[in-house]
Order: structure tokens, then sequence, then C-alpha cells
């Protein structure tokens, strides 16, 4: 916390602070986290990844389970229905199978969940997550915008609630651009986009240009981690990735060019050595340490880099190129306690009713449009990445089960890399693999009424 006394902040700034210090008294008492719930009390328990999280009026926040613990901390002392304990649990982004599917019927069972869409929509086809439809009030759908309100809807019903979002392109470092003789690609200012000959001409002079130690442009494939930017490659060539009923589509000109061009990057030294074996964070430390020149960045992280960076749309089909959005949202679980899944739902409807909880999402996109309109103007790049919406494009397909999907996608562009499959061979294992689990996601897929 900084310096100045409680008095002198805002009233939301105080509210916050209050309940921080609250959750940090509670914090040290030993065991308290873990402490069985009152006899008379209703135990909730929401779990959160740990997740980097900006607030353009509080610059006190750094992550996102912050305003989670705060969010339930107000919750809780101001619930008037019944006493209520709320249990914020904090886990790792690369532990969510652990942390829900695998504590369903225990104790630990999450009664509500805030993480990614795209990790949190499985859980939806478990038949254990409630659509929020008869809690989501005209007045609350009309301020959540299309897309995202769209994004969070299965079969007609909204089984998520979306928080925030963020958009996805790619940042290019200008000062190896004006050494590399690459001035005129530079388009401050704006989200620019290149054909792929030209991506092809930009790589191919880095690649001759940078120092020893140096090199072009991010690729990783140890790891499901940031798979989905790798995806969005694929589409280069013009590959519309997924064909009408949402399943992989790589098999075709388009596909296989894309897949060659990754692969003939790799001896043409356009990426870090063995990329096979690297992960996203990997390639996010050498471009911090301006040893990378075009690495994934969103409006989120956009301020780390202040005015060194340009930024680009990933090459695709057509003119614009592609971004990606992720969206951040809430869902709630049925854990066969009525009580508990009323609780769950008044303290979703307590958010989404509170201007200053929503308020915390300002940092990112928000969900929100009323808190577009109050703080659109603070937050970074907000116009830059709204007026870019037009390019962004669908990464899951809809499919029922998108973490089964990525743990058979990656070990295919990491064969790739190595050069241990052509990108015809890659194409044919990468759409077999990941429409199986499509498949079979769609087989097993059972969604709560």
């Amino acid at each position: 916390m900084n310096a100045f006394p409680l008095a002198s902040m805002p009233l939301s700034r105080r509210r916050f602070c209050a309940l921080a210090a609250s959750a940090l008294v509670l914090a040290a008492v030993p065991g308290a986290g873990c402490a069985p719930a009152t006899s008379s009390a209703v135990h909730l328990v929401i779990k959160v990844p740990r997740t980097g999280h900006d607030v353009v009026f509080d610059e006190d926040i750094s992550q996102v389970e912050t305003v989670i613990q705060a969010m339930a901390d107000d919750f809780a002392a101001t619930y008037a229905k019944e006493p209520v304990e709320v249990e914020v649990v904090v886990f790792e982004q690369n532990q969510y199978d652990d942390a829900v599917a695998g504590c369903f019927d225990t104790p630990k069972a999450p009664d509500v969940l805030y993480g990614d869409y795209f990790n949190t929509s499985t859980y939806i086809h478990t038949g254990r997550v409630v659509p929020l439809d008869d809690i989501v009030t005209p007045d609350i759908r009309a301020d959540l915008f299309d897309h995202l309100a769209a994004m969070s809807t299965v079969e007609g019903r909204l089984y998520m609630i979306p928080y925030l979002a963020r958009q996805n392109v790619l940042a290019y470092n200008l000062e190896m651009f004006r050494n590399a003789g690459l001035d005129r690609f530079i388009a401050e200012g704006q989200i620019t986009a290149w054909t792929l000959d030209e991506w092809t001409e930009i790589l191919d002079a880095l690649a001759g240009s940078l120092p020893e130690g140096s090199f072009p442009m991010m690729m990783y494939a140890a790891s499901s981690q940031g798979d989905t930017h790798i995806m969005t490659l694929l589409r280069s060539a013009g590959s519309s990735f997924f064909d009408e009923d949402g399943h992989f589509n790589l098999s075709t000109p388009e596909g296989i060019a894309a897949l060659r061009w990754i692969q003939e990057g790799v001896g043409r030294g356009w990426f870090p050595p063995h990329a096979e074996n690297l992960e996203i964070e990997d390639c996010s430390s050498l471009f911090k340490n301006q040893q990378l020149a075009i690495y994934m960045v969103n409006n989120a992280s956009l301020t780390r880099y202040g005015d060194t960076v340009g930024l680009v749309n990933f090459p695709g089909p057509d003119a614009g190129g592609c971004a990606t959005t992720f969206s951040s949202g809430f869902e709630v679980f049925d854990n066969g306690d009525a009580r508990k899944l009323q609780v769950a739902k008044d303290f979703i409807t307590f958010v989404y009713e509170s201007d200053h909880w929503l308020d915390y999402a300002a940092g990112t996109l928000p969900a929100s449009k009323a808190v577009a309109e109050r703080y659109g103007v603070d937050i970074p790049g907000y116009e830059l990445f709204r007026a870019n919406a037009d390019n962004v494009v669908d990464f899951t397909g809809s499919n029922p089960d998108t973490r089964a999907v990525r743990e058979v996608f990656y070990p295919c562009i990491h064969d790739l890399l190595m050069g241990s499959t052509t990108p015809e061979e890659t194409a044919a294992r990468i759409d077999e693999l990941c429409n199986q689990a499509i498949d079979e996601g769609r087989a097993a897929s059972v969604l709560h009424e």
C-alpha cells in the first residue's frame, strides 16, 4: 500500500484497502484458509488461477486473485440471507484440471470458478456447470458486449459470464527493425498487417542482421502453453483452420503451406534454436531482454514495453491479418447442495450489480459497456484494440474439450519443428488427433439443465 492516510483516499479505494487488509489479517491466522465451516454458515469455495492483472485507477493491484478475494470478503460481509464463509483458492495456470475436475465430489470442489474461457469452457460439458440465464437480468445482459456474451453461450444458454477480455496480436521491437533496414514496415500508433511475402522478407532480414544470441520470432512447442498462438499462425497462407462442422481442416493446400512456412523457418534462422523444447515463457524472457524481435502481446501487457514496440496482426487469409480474443469470467457449479448453489448464484449477482467491482476490470477490455464508457479513455490501447476487433478469429471452434485438443496438438508441432515429420504428415496427424478429441468431447458432453 502507499503511504497516504486511508482517510485521504477516494471512497472506492478506501473500501478496497479495508477489505484487502481484513483478508491479510485472516491469512495471517494459522490454518485460517482451511478452517472448517461453522455448522450454521454456508461455506462457498471460489477458485481462481494465479493471473497478472492491472487496474487503471489502482496501481496496487497486480494479480486478479487479489480482486476476487476482495469481492468475496465484501460479499460475505454484506450478504443478508444467511451466514456465509467464502474460501478463495488460488491455483497455478497449469493446474486447472487438478483444481477443478480433480476436486469434484470433495469438500474442495469449486462452487464458483473464475478463469479463461478456453480452459473453463471444458467444464460446462461435465454437466456440473449451471446456466445463469435465471440471474442475468435484462439490465446485466444489456451491459455485456454481444460478442463476449456469445462466447459465453452454449446451445442458447449462458453458462459463463464474462468479466474482461484480452486481444492478442504481435509486437515487434522497433530498434531491431530499424537496425535491419525495415523502417518501411513500421507503423507506429496502429495495429498494422503484412502479407505472407512481407513476413518472409522481414524474418529473413532479421535473421541476417541480428547479433548472435538474438532471434527474429517466437516459437515454442514444449507444452500446450501458448499453443493457441501457433494455431493462429496456421491461418497464414489462407487456411480457415476449421471446417463448417468445427473440425480441424489443415490437410488442404493452405494448411500445408502454413506448416511448411513454419518448418522452413527453422532452417532459415527465424526462431530460437530447438524451439520445439521451449515454453512460451522462454520466448517472453527473450523478448523482454531484447533478444527476440517479434513476440505475442495483448492490450493488458502492452504497457510493459512502452514506446519500444510496434503492433502487427498475425498473418492471415486476408489483408487485415488475424487477432484473437481471450475472454475471462465466472461459472457456477452444482455440487449437490441447493443452499450453496443459491449462494454461488447470489455472489455472481452481487458482482454484476456492483459498479464498484465491475470497475476492477478496467485495465483490460471490460466486458461491461458501462465500465468501458467510464474508463476506456484511460485503458492503454483501448480504442486501438476495439478498432481491430473485426480481425479477431475464433481459435477454439466452439469444441467441447479444448484442453484435450491442445494436449494432442502441440506434440505435432514439436515434431514438425524437429523435422521428424513433413508438413503433409503433420497436417494429417493434427486433423486426425484433434478431431478425434473433438468427437470424443462431443460424445461425452453433458449439459446441466
